[in-house]
């Protein structure tokens, strides 16, 4: 699970980069600073933790990448 995160945060931060300078750590979220995680970026990460990891994901189940760690679980999960 941790290489999982490491992953997913490196995915998550290539998406946000040029959007925003700040650090992402395990437990950031959408909610935490709607201004660098915002609906467009949840989109963008939605397609790439999805296309990176080769995963089927329903749009049932994209409310689970609202946050770090819900979506490093998802993964899990699946991989």
């Amino acid at each position: 699970m941790e290489q999982v995160e490491k992953q997913v945060i490196e995915i998550i931060t290539g998406v946000l980069k040029p959007r925003n300078e700040g650090v992402l750590v395990a437990g950031s979220s959408m909610m935490g600073d709607p201004r660098e995680w915002d609906s467009m970026a949840f989109v963008e990460i939605f397609l790439a933790v999805s296309g990176h990891f080769d995963l089927e994901v329903s749009d049932d189940d994209a409310i689970s990448f609202m946050s770090v760690p819900e979506i490093v679980g998802f993964v899990s999960e699946r991989v």
